[in-house]
């Protein structure tokens, strides 16, 4: 059994109430539950069964009799209690227990009283002692009438925070009982009690069970596999039947009840039951069931909602608002109160804040213009943020009030970009990154009251993310400084300036460690890094510029990254990224203990957690939901919306969910997918319809389980939509993130084309009817598979997307032009790679119909990178259409620029890839 596992979920996860834990005691040699019953929530029903033991025995009393007979309607498992509460269980429990009586061979029910109050605990024996599982006051007297017998570890945390605080209880406890024969034999290592362990290891003695094997081993041996039974005296088996699972008990519930598993004769581990793919992880609740979030469904043929479809106009979908998750995300007030963010309710995005009780939602700015990366000053009584012009991505940093009535621009830079902004902890100066003087991105610092700035670095190279120490004598921030410009490290420098130290948390490996943040009091630091395969969370021990020891925190398979700090430095909240569904979860920073803090299907982003250490905010989107400010509290069943982005006129239900999926794709390596399937209802009396590759950025991107607005128009009119993650792609390892490093046009291009033609021959799409659709690298492989595999594709809309690379390392962006070379290769020493991966090389070749979206102000993607592409249509007279959008940069800000972009490709689509 993994303890570590198993505490942390029982702790700091499993949290009906707000002053009470429940327990669960797991038995790992026939792989049962014995659980204290929590009180009945959607929530809980899905934990309880997510678990997915062979059998489960809810134990309760009279006092939570209602809430046990919900679960045994809802589970079909098997209720305990106590012979003095079995009167008030409604039906009669099934199996009634007395002091004497064992629950099974190793498990013993005791009730204990203390001034009129009972509860009913379980002893269940373990090697080495027991474990008491219950509600129980462990400064009671109720705890007290428990000396008479032997006991290993006490499980209870009744009155809060007997959990954490009660710790010392536990130690003023165990002085009281008589020794040596009753002193704790075990203390299990929780996160909270780590740190108690050498004071407890000197009195640590083990003793016998309560219930002696010699007893136990003949009635076990008689009992056979199930163990869910009564021992009687006559040691007769007695077991109620098992009964009938139904359907989910309401609409609100996220996932339906999963059929709970036969009883085997296998031993079973808890860690082989955890980790089983085959289990579904129960995913927490989201407090708006408007929202309807479901689970994504099997891949099957396309499904019908009846009357519950509407074909949804482009103007409804496409003038849909969601909060900004490109540009810096959100942030929590230092008071906690209240949440800034970034919104484009008004038609362009503009800073808001809401507080915690959403009541109302305040708009601070109103320029028209873009403002994005909102930060509380430490006072909180102002914003900074970042606002560009026109989509140039040339942002200014300002600052407004809290009440939103003054406005400052404190750089003013025409031509520059800065972004990375930090306030110092004593809220005079904001650090951030800037390319000035057409450098690289350097550290300055600007003190609020001169507007003196300095620079901290010189913007020789790339600089990113510097964070304040604690006492603001530093900055921590990670660079890409190596002459290979491939691996990444952390550097420390003084916040006034000086010599930058290079801090070794490689050790040695070629990898990235990105995404620096001090804990609260100094001593280590979080970073993301990709050592050992795949993006995890590590912890580097500092002291004196210098990295004493690093800790990587979690063992998954999956990538992980976006950690940040609870205040009180216990545990960082990160995020999981499983098959493309990023849930928000926690890690302790001693035990590493982890846990789902949120994992509604979909994708959380920017969590950030209150001064209290109880709230965390984030940002949380699905393909059935634009991006939204969330909330959740440390006690909370559900995660609470704050905005609600989705217009009520729009039922989440006609929006599709994918499924994930993988095809075979170039050399034989399965590619994972997103597919999008539309309801029957959209298929127009088509029984194969046409279908779009939606191919994203990047490269090193990916498609993830979120709002994608082009998706839902397509699917929703009809179209199969297939959202591939070719390699180069995040979120499947660093190994596919790295494997189209050289080589992109090359084989994650050949990754596209199968994908379609998988489609084809899985019969879920018209073979001869497949568009392809993206933007940015998106768009290039765009034009590329038109130009290169025309036998897969009929019609083309690429948006912002690259056409010459030589042209493109010449126009962009610098910090563009060495990611350019970095992933692809030098436009002097691969000039012929460079030639030969442009889509204008190839652009004679292009036949299908190709429609051409372009930003006017695009400072990644010039214009002039369409215009190239279209002059060479032009010439050779091949079908195309061309549109640039005045005042959009990268990709469309503006609502109304956005509707036309996705009616003009909507259109098109139809035009080519529908039957007459």
């Amino acid at each position: 059994m993994d303890i570590h596992q198993l505490r942390s979920w029982i702790f700091e996860l499993y949290e009906p109430l707000e002053n009470e834990r429940q327990y669960i005691v797991y038995d790992e040699e026939r792989g049962n539950l014995l659980i204290d019953a929590p009180p009945f929530s959607e929530r809980a029903l899905r934990l309880v069964r997510g678990a997915g033991p062979a059998s489960l025995l809810v134990a309760t009393n009279a006092a939570r009799a209602a809430d046990a007979g919900k679960y045994r309607e809802a589970l079909g498992l098997q209720v305990a209690a106590h012979a003095d509460d079995a009167d008030g269980i409604a039906g009669g429990p099934d199996l009634v227990l007395s002091d004497d009586e064992l629950v099974r061979p190793d498990a013993r029910a005791v009730r204990v009283h203390a001034n009129g109050e009972g509860a009913t605990v379980l002893l269940l024996r373990k090697a080495g002692g027991v474990l008491v599982c219950g509600d129980l006051d462990l400064a009671s007297d109720a705890a007290r009438a428990l000396l008479p017998l032997s006991f290993s570890v006490v499980l209870s945390a009744r009155w809060s925070p007997m959990w954490n605080a009660g710790k010392d209880n536990l130690l003023a406890l165990q002085e009281e009982l008589p020794k040596p024969r009753k002193q704790f034999g075990i203390l299990l290592q929780a996160p909270w009690d780590r740190a108690y362990k050498g004071r407890l290891e000197d009195k640590l003695v083990p003793h016998d069970p309560i219930v002696p094997r010699e007893v136990t081993a003949p009635r076990e041996a008689a009992m056979g596999p199930e163990t869910l039974v009564v021992a009687s005296a006559a040691r007769e088996l007695v077991e109620r039947p098992r009964r009938p699972i139904p359907a989910a008990p309401s609409a609100t519930a996220t996932a339906p009840v999963q059929q709970s598993p036969k009883a085997t004769n296998r031993p079973k581990s808890f860690a082989e039951d955890w980790a089983a793919r085959g289990s579904p992880r129960p995913p927490t609740t989201i407090a708006n069931p408007e929202t309807d979030i479901q689970p994504p469904p099997p891949v099957v043929a396309p499904r019908s909602i009846g009357d519950r479809y509407r074909r949804l106009s482009v103007e409804e979908l496409a003038g849909v608002p969601y909060v900004d998750y490109v540009w810096g995300g959100i942030d929590l007030s230092p008071d906690g109160s209240e949440v800034a963010f970034s919104w484009n309710r008004s038609g362009t995005f503009e800073i808001y804040s809401v507080p915690l009780d959403g009541e109302r939602i305040f708009q601070l700015t109103d320029a028209k213009e873009r403002s994005v990366w909102p930060r509380w000053s430490p006072d909180a009584r102002q914003l900074a943020f970042l606002r560009d012009r026109g989509g140039d991505e040339q942002f200014d940093i300002w600052l407004v009030d809290r009440d939103g009535e003054h406005e400052r621009n404190l750089t003013n830079e025409p031509g520059v970009m800065h972004r990375d902004i930090a306030w110092s902890p004593d809220g005079t100066k904001l650090v951030y990154t800037a390319n000035s003087g057409g450098k690289a991105f350097g550290i300055q610092v600007i003190d609020l009251a001169t507007g003196e700035k300095r620079a901290i670095t010189d913007g020789s190279r790339d600089d990113m993310q510097p964070r304040w120490s604690p006492d603001g004598t530093l900055l921590v921030f990670w660079s890409r400084r190596e002459t290979t410009r491939t691996n990444a490290d952390l550097y420390v420098v003084a916040s006034t300036g000086g010599e930058t130290t290079r801090l070794e948390t490689r050790d040695g490996k070629d990898g990235e460690s990105t995404d620096p943040q001090w804990s609260p009091d100094g001593t280590r630091i979080s970073f993301t890094t990709d050592t050992r395969g795949r993006h995890e969370i590590a912890l580097a021990s500092y002291a004196e510029r210098e990295v004493r020891r690093v800790e990587h925190m979690t063992d998954s398979i999956h990538d992980e990254y976006g950690a940040v700090w609870r205040p009180d430095g216990r545990a960082l909240a990160y995020l999981h990224n499983e098959d493309a569904a990023v849930s928000l979860r926690r890690v302790f920073a001693v035990s590493h203990a982890d846990h789902a803090v949120s994992d509604i299907p979909g994708m959380h982003l920017s969590p950030d957690i209150g001064p209290n250490s109880d709230t965390t905010a984030f940002m949380f989107s699905s393909p059935s939901r634009p991006w939204d400010v969330f909330v959740t509290g440390e006690r909370a069943i559900e995660a609470r919306a704050l905005t609600r982005s989705l217009p009520a006129a729009i039922d989440p239900a006609t929006l599709v969910e994918p499924s994930h999926v993988r095809y075979p794709g170039a050399d034989g390596e399965d590619v994972p997918a997103l597919l999008f399937l539309p309801y029957a209802e959209a298929l127009r009396g088509e029984k194969i319809p046409p279908a779009i590759i939606n191919i994203h950025g990047g490269p090193t991107a990916q498609h993830h389980r979120e709002w994608n607005v082009a998706t839902q128009v397509f699917v929703n009119a009809g179209f199969v939509v297939l959202e591939p993650n070719p390699r180069g792609s995040t979120g499947y390892g660093k190994k596919w993130r790295e494997a189209n490093r050289g080589d992109w046009g090359g084989k994650d291009l050949e990754d596209i084309a199968r994908g379609a033609g998988w489609l084809g021959d899985q019969k879920l799409a018209d073979p001869a009817r497949i568009g392809v659709y993206g933007g940015s690298y998106g768009g290039y492989l765009t034009l590329m598979s038109l130009a290169l595999r025309p036998d897969r594709f009929a019609a083309g809309v690429s948006v912002v997307g690259v056409v010459s690379w030589k042209t493109m390392a010449e126009t962009t962006r610098g910090d563009l032009r060495d990611y350019l070379i970095r992933e692809f290769g030098d436009p002097a020493k691969d000039a012929e790679l460079y030639r030969e991966r442009s889509p204008l090389t190839h652009a004679s070749k292009i036949r299908a119909p190709l429609l051409i979206l372009q930003g006017e102000n695009d400072p990644r993607v010039p214009r002039s990178e369409a215009e190239q592409v279209v002059k060479a249509l032009r010439d050779s007279g091949k079908p195309h259409e061309y549109h640039v959008y005045p005042g959009e940069g990268h990709g469309f800000r503006v609502t109304e620029n956005r509707i036309d972009a996705l009616r003009r490709a909507l259109d098109w689509f139809d035009r080519y890839l529908r039957r007459a």
